[in-house]
């Protein structure tokens, strides 16, 4: 029975600020459902870390990629070897985490003596009229005509390549890298989404979904994952359960944790122990482990007494 003082540390009662949530619901944008459904199992992520990650409550890629670098530091236990490992796994499956958000106000200013140096160079820089002769001064145009041909060739008086040039270049080869490495927006939408596709929308601190078009299941969740073989993991306060797209709660909210379905099972988590059900909310694998990962061609990894071990859809484990 769930203890009444529990603290709870999800929106209700911890507001973000709405920039906050706005970041979020943008970075989640940028991925496909089928992306930010996957496990962080299902992400190529070691089970030590996918044992930590559990244990903080990260579950899936959505959980991940709404998270900056500093967020991620705030999970115990995790260190900068891990911070890695997660980051190569986001970007092998085509994700990464949340960039921080830089505060204009931040950026520095150039200081007065930057800027008069910088206003005396563009003078200096200024050409000269009748075609760059200076008829009062002729050996400061054979100067300039120096000048310019080291400009032309590349290079400067202290033999580094010209700023101008220089800058064009970046100019052109920036944007290049930057076009390589920004994620591709997604095509605009002609129809509804599938169940299966469907976006999880953040309004207010809560959750729901959408179907590309309209809300379709109200935003009144904690958190939320994606629509796996017709249902999907809800929580409340701390307590997940099961709906189907019509928002029915189908097996009821007494779970601790609980996984997305993934051939006709799902794992799910009462007090410190995790096991397994089924649709109709029996229990098919006993709650004795401390620690498993979705079935996936007939398998799934349990961790008990400190082994990990493969769990066959008959109960029957083999310890590594």
């Amino acid at each position: 029975m769930a203890n009444n003082n529990k603290k709870h540390y999800y929106y209700k009662n911890r507001p973000r600020k709405q920039s906050q949530d706005g970041a979020q619901e943008q970075q989640i944008a940028l991925f496909s459902s089928e992306q930010l459904a996957k496990s962080i199992a299902e992400l190529g992520i070691s089970e030590t870390t996918c044992a930590l990650l559990e244990k903080n409550r990260i579950q899936n890629a959505a959980d991940l990629v709404k998270r900056t670098e500093k967020d991620m530091y705030k999970v115990q236990g995790l260190n900068k070897k891990i911070l890695f490992e997660v980051k190569d796994a986001l970007k092998a499956n085509g994700m990464f985490l949340r960039a921080e958000q830089v505060n204009k106000q931040d950026k520095p200013q150039k200081q007065d003596g930057e800027a008069q140096k910088e206003k005396t160079q563009k003078v200096k820089q200024q050409p000269v009229e009748d075609g760059g002769k200076d008829k009062q001064n002729p050996q400061k145009t054979q100067k300039s005509d120096k000048q310019q041909q080291r400009n032309e060739s590349g290079h400067s008086k202290f033999g580094l390549a010209d700023r101008a040039t220089l800058n064009g270049k970046q100019q052109k080869q920036v944007p290049q890298k930057a076009q390589q490495n920004k994620p591709q927006r997604p095509e605009k939408l002609t129809e509804p989404l599938a169940l299966g596709e469907w976006r999880k929308v953040l309004k207010g601190g809560k959750w729901g979904y959408s179907n590309g078009f309209k809300i379709v299941i109200p935003t009144m969740y904690d958190e939320i994952f994606a629509f796996k073989e017709g249902l999907a993991s809800v929580e409340i306060n701390e307590k997940c359960g099961y709906i189907d797209e019509e928002n029915n709660v189908v097996i009821p909210l007494d779970y601790d944790t609980a996984m997305s379905f993934s051939e006709g099972y799902a794992m799910v988590v009462k007090g410190e122990k995790c096991g397994y059900i089924n649709k109709n909310n029996e229990v098919v694998i006993p709650f004795e482990y401390d620690a498993g990962t979705p079935f996936e061609n007939g398998e799934a990894k349990v961790k008990k007494d400190g082994k990990w071990g493969t769990l066959t859809l008959d109960g029957k484990v083999v310890w590594i």
